[in-house]
């Protein structure tokens, strides 16, 4: 039978640590611990909200923009109160508040897109601060030979929503008929950019990111449906539009 390990009572000072971060969370219903200034712990708890608060903000505008200053804020304070963090780094909070949205209680009261929408806003942020260099655009010539891999600076992604276009004046409620199929890169000047994909080019480019190694043709010709009249064709069209995606610098040499 496991026995539970016996462990040593917490010191005063952990004791004192726990209420203050208790305190730092949820300070409308936990009191100040005892012996603390009470004015002192007031304006460490309101940098520390209005900290998280600036930075959430920034990471996601167009989430904040659809919400009122009230409803944002109170959003934030339930996540600064229950959620448990896995992250003490600043920049990686907006990827904690996507799990914190995704695990909530009452997540269906929230507009239906909000977690695709925030989804999209963290990958460009994600895209935006990595410190991944752009590859340079593969030569023409050696395009349809070299084993291609997608560029770390290039992501597809697929939706229920349009989530590229929503903002104060597009909340859809109802996903629409058709997903929508994004490539989300940065550019050669460090902007973030998408790029709205057809079907056919989203599964292309996710063959690639998931089977890195491959020769542009043969990547082509594993997509070509079975009794094509013309997989020539096919593949002639398809390496177009591998060689407009190699100008945009989605890919790299293996």
């Amino acid at each position: 039978m496991d026995v539970a390990p016996i462990l040593p009572p917490k010191s005063p000072l952990a004791q004192t640590q726990e209420k203050f971060t208790r305190y730092l969370r949820d300070p409308s219903n936990v009191p100040i611990p005892e012996g603390l200034n009470p004015r002192r712990m007031k304006v460490y708890q309101e940098l520390v909200y209005e900290n998280i608060l600036s930075l959430l903000s920034g990471f996601f505008p167009v989430m904040d923009s659809l919400y009122t200053e009230t409803k944002w804020r109170a959003l934030i304070s339930e996540f600064i109160r229950d959620f448990k963090s896995e992250t003490p780094y600043f920049p990686k909070l907006g990827e904690e508040f996507i799990f914190f949205l995704s695990s909530r209680e009452n997540r269906d009261k929230d507009l239906p897109f909000l977690l695709e929408l925030a989804h999209y806003e963290w990958i460009e942020l994600e895209l935006y601060v990595s410190e991944e260099t752009r590859s340079q655009p593969i030569s023409s010539e050696a395009l349809s030979t070299v084993k291609l891999s997608l560029s770390p600076l290039a992501m597809p992604l697929a939706y229920h929503y349009p989530v590229h276009q929503i903002g104060e004046d597009y909340k859809p409620l109802e996903a629409p008929d058709e997903p929508s199929y994004l490539m989300i890169f940065r550019d050669d000047e460090d902007q973030v950019k998408f790029y709205e994909l057809q079907l056919a080019s989203y599964q292309l480019l996710v063959h690639i990111s998931e089977t890195p190694g491959l020769s542009a043709s043969e990547y082509l010709t594993a997509l070509c449906p079975e009794n094509y009249a013309d997989p020539a064709s096919f593949v002639g069209h398809g390496m177009s539009l591998i060689s407009e995606f190699n100008e945009l610098g989605l890919f790299k040499a293996c």
